[in-house]
């Protein structure tokens, strides 16, 4: 495969939809698994249905991008290793990484990032004058909120608990390709390329 037409992954581990799209600077193929509690262990299936569509393999792909969390951690432990492991066999590919709740920010100037948790909570991220600012709210505290809410599409929990305010669901992969220069370039630090939680241990 020519420098041209070399593949990029990207894996959406952390969020409640399981997906992947492989591109190339002419194409994509998107694969969709699904809730990640049933079909993380059908991950590497879906990456050999989409190199099987670009008539490639592992070796061609040169760069892998996955979201650091918050999210499903089982699931984002499970996209990074994926990249890790291809890394530790070919140290030329490219590792790129980028928080969930950053992610979402990028969709909406002035709108809050959001993601649900099993409990009914929400974590919420700001951009303000103090740079990146995450908490989390109570399912309690929920109708207190106020202002535009960036949420994925596929977070029925949170897209529920914030009904009737201003809300945007977004495509996290679509938006993963979209913003793909927002990613944090990872390649020569492999060993920070680790889910976000990893570092409160």
């Amino acid at each position: 495969m020519t420098r041209e037409n070399e593949l990029s992954l990207f894996l959406d581990t952390a969020t409640k939809n399981l997906s992947l799209t492989l591109t190339s600077p002419r194409h994509f193929y998107r694969v969709d698994l699904g809730d990640p509690k049933k079909v993380l262990e059908r991950l590497h299936l879906g990456i050999e249905m989409a190199l099987s569509a670009f008539s490639a393999s592992f070796a061609d792909i040169r760069s892998y991008y996955a979201l650091l969390g918050p999210g499903s951690n089982t699931g984002i432990r499970l996209g990074l290793s994926v990249a890790k492991t291809v890394k530790g066999i070919d140290p030329s590919v490219r590792l790129y990484g980028i928080g969930t709740l950053e992610l979402l920010l990028l969709a909406k100037e002035g709108a809050s990032a959001v993601l649900s948790d099993r409990k009914g909570d929400l974590y919420l991220a700001q951009k303000g004058g103090q740079g990146f600012q995450e908490r989390k709210v109570p399912k309690e505290e929920i109708p207190s909120l106020s202002g535009s809410f960036v949420v994925d599409r596929c977070d029925r929990e949170a897209l529920v608990s914030l009904e009737g305010k201003d809300v945007h669901p977004v495509d996290v992969l679509d938006l993963m390709v979209e913003k793909k220069s927002a990613f944090a370039d990872m390649s020569d630090n492999p060993k920070e390329y680790r889910p976000h939680y990893a570092f409160e241990i």
